[in-house]
């Protein structure tokens, strides 16, 4: 592990200078040992991490979306070659030849798609060495250690700093004798740890929860895993939530509701065709091409064209239910035209006789 921290040494270096920025700026504001100070101080380097990671995330989304759109595709080529598989269990050579052959397939039929199973944990991957290096910056700063920019008064200033009564550097199991020197109590802290891993574990849930209901199609293979991982994932990170530093939880917190921020703005942007977001964003489109129809006079019972639907007539007006605007205004025009010799054509047609005697048969009247 320590030879993972000397790699990580220089990104370290680079986040207690950044941290240390943050922090003199806020200090102008706030008392310079407060929690406020080096609270935000946290919030902000997530913050500027997250948006340099924002051309990942639309390139992670990319991904995912084009993903569930070839997992039909995945699942057809798993169950072809699930059979040859299964023929040649007892012959090793052969079932190896079989899987590179399907492994060629997968990655010739995610290359047809534009697409890549690991650019979905891009996003992640990148984030992973500052959060580490946050967490070992905060360690040696529990430890009374300095590290690049932050100085010995800094480290000092830092330890002294409190969120709702519990030291940024503080985690769960902190010695209780630790953290009377600083002025905090161990139910302090714990109170304060349970209730951000609380929050933490929620904002986690819904996210995912709504990523599944909101933006996945009905037949997505996917959706199960996916169901799988809500439940899975914000318990086993509630568990690392009590191993964790307090500053650890606030740039946790502030990760989940940056993705919170991102997810909505995608479901309300690039939903995934067929899924209820999208539904939800066709249906928004045709109430504002409505009012818009409104405002500019036209009729009232015009319908936007839905997706798939063409927006040019066959002599390049606009639909409107399914005929042109031009046939439509010819349709208009035309019915008062057409009255009168409508009703010329009626009055020529033989009108039924009544009250005229019943003719009988023969057999009719001798009965």
């Amino acid at each position: 592990m320590s030879s993972l921290y000397s790699l990580l040494d220089p990104l370290i270096w680079g986040v207690s200078w950044i941290i240390a920025g943050f922090h003199k700026l806020f200090s102008q504001v706030f008392l310079p040992d407060s929690g406020w100070a080096w609270g935000l101080s946290i919030v902000f380097l997530t913050v500027l991490i997250r948006a340099a990671l924002i051309p990942l995330f639309f390139k992670q989304m990319k991904s995912m979306l084009a993903m569930q759109r070839v997992q039909p595709e995945v699942k057809k080529l798993q169950d072809k070659y699930k059979k040859e598989l299964d023929r040649a269990k007892f012959d090793p050579a052969r079932k190896n030849e079989i899987r590179q052959r399907q492994q060629r397939e997968m990655m010739a039929l995610y290359k047809e798609h534009g697409t890549n199973p690991f650019a979905s944990c891009l996003p992640l991957l990148v984030q992973s060495p500052f959060f580490m290096s946050l967490y070992r910056m905060l360690y040696l700063v529990a430890n009374g250690r300095s590290i690049g920019a932050m100085t010995a008064v800094l480290v000092t200033s830092a330890n002294k700093a409190h969120i709702f009564g519990a030291p940024i550097s503080a985690h769960f199991n902190t010695p209780a004798k630790q953290l009377a020197a600083v002025g905090s109590t161990t139910l302090n802290v714990q109170v304060v740890i349970i209730a951000m891993t609380v929050v933490y574990v929620v904002t986690q849930f819904i996210t995912q929860r709504q990523m599944i209901l909101k933006n996945s199609a009905p037949d997505n293979p996917m959706v199960q895993q996916q169901k799988m991982m809500m439940y899975v994932m914000p318990p086993l990170m509630a568990l690392f939530c009590f191993i964790a530093p307090v500053g650890v939880l606030i740039y946790l917190l502030t990760t989940n509701f940056w993705t919170m921020g991102q997810q909505f703005y995608m479901l309300h942007n690039a939903p995934q065709p067929g899924s209820k977001a999208h539904e939800a964003k066709l249906a928004r489109l045709a109430a504002k091409e409505a009012k818009k129809a409104a405002k500019e006079g036209e009729p009232v019972d015009a319908v936007p064209p839905q997706a798939g639907e063409k927006t040019v007539g066959t002599n390049g007006a606009k639909s409107v239910n399914g005929a042109t605007a031009k046939g439509a205004a010819k349709a208009k025009t035309g019915t008062a035209g057409n009255a009168a010799g409508t009703k010329q054509i009626e009055d020529a047609r033989p009108k039924p006789q009544r009250n005229q005697p019943v003719r009988t048969t023969r057999s009719a009247r001798k009965k």
